[in-house]
């Protein structure tokens, strides 16, 4: 586990597991702080902010993957609807057994988690819902500190678009339009992944976007991929690449 501080009351929060690092974010505004999605649960997270902040907690998940929500039982936690069976089949104690040998977690009550604003106190946070890696999948727009948090919707690696809850590229592509979109229009100039260190710039977003379109005209038709739970055909256009099925 490690902690540190991004920018004032910003921090990032790291845990490792069987998908190797992945990244929380807390956001502290004057009344309230947010707690970007919970890892894989194996650490004493509510410990951990507690120590940043006295402030009550919302939990907000981008997707309902185990190595992004499996810590949310101690949380007021939410979620995209569109991503209830994603997160009930990934806490289910017979899918975490290659996972957790054989441990358990406690499972979460979960809120609908909705597109708009959400107010900090002083700190405002835009949430857009951007289906692709999964069909509930949302990124968090903080314009104070000009950082997007974007889970797993893009990452300096691979974007699995190959899994059975995976969306179409073109799905993919429209979610990544709208993402551009709130991004330029509130200055965002570091967009922050769910699984590495290092934020990325709006130029890889949109080379993201040209992946997308590439893919969909037919220019790039890919390689077989097979990633475990993620199979299908892998692309790549200068720093992005995606593995997705042919729907």
């Amino acid at each position: 586990m490690a902690v540190k501080k991004l920018a004032e009351n910003t921090y990032r929060i790291s845990e490792w597991g069987a998908f190797g690092p992945v990244k929380m974010y807390l956001l502290i505004g004057n009344e309230r702080a947010l707690l970007i999605d919970s890892g894989y649960g194996k650490i004493d997270l509510k410990s951990i902010v507690a120590r940043l902040t006295d402030k009550p907690i919302m939990l907000m998940l981008t997707h309902g993957h185990l190595d992004h929500a499996n810590g949310s039982a101690p949380f007021d936690a939410y979620l995209h609807e569109n991503d209830f069976d994603v997160y009930d089949r990934h806490s289910d104690p017979e899918f975490l057994k290659p996972y957790r040998k054989g441990k358990t977690i406690p499972k979460a009550h979960l809120n609908p988690l909705l597109s708009g604003t959400v107010d900090l106190g002083g700190r405002k946070v835009e949430v857009i819902h951007t289906p692709g890696h999964t069909r509930g999948s949302v990124c968090m727009i903080d314009k104070d500190s000009g950082m997007a948090f974007c889970g797993d919707t893009i990452n300096p690696w691979d974007v699995w678009l190959g899994l059975d809850e995976s969306l179409s590229v073109t799905e993919y592509r429209k979610s990544l339009i709208r993402l551009l979109q709130s991004v330029e229009k509130n200055g965002i100039t570091k967009l922050h992944s769910g699984h590495s260190g290092k934020a990325m710039n709006v130029q890889k977003l949109k080379n993201f976007i040209t992946l997308c379109d590439r893919i969909i005209s037919g220019e790039k038709t890919g390689k077989k991929a097979d990633k475990g739970i993620c199979k299908g055909y892998k692309a790549r256009y200068k720093t992005a690449a995606v593995i997705w099925q042919k729907r």
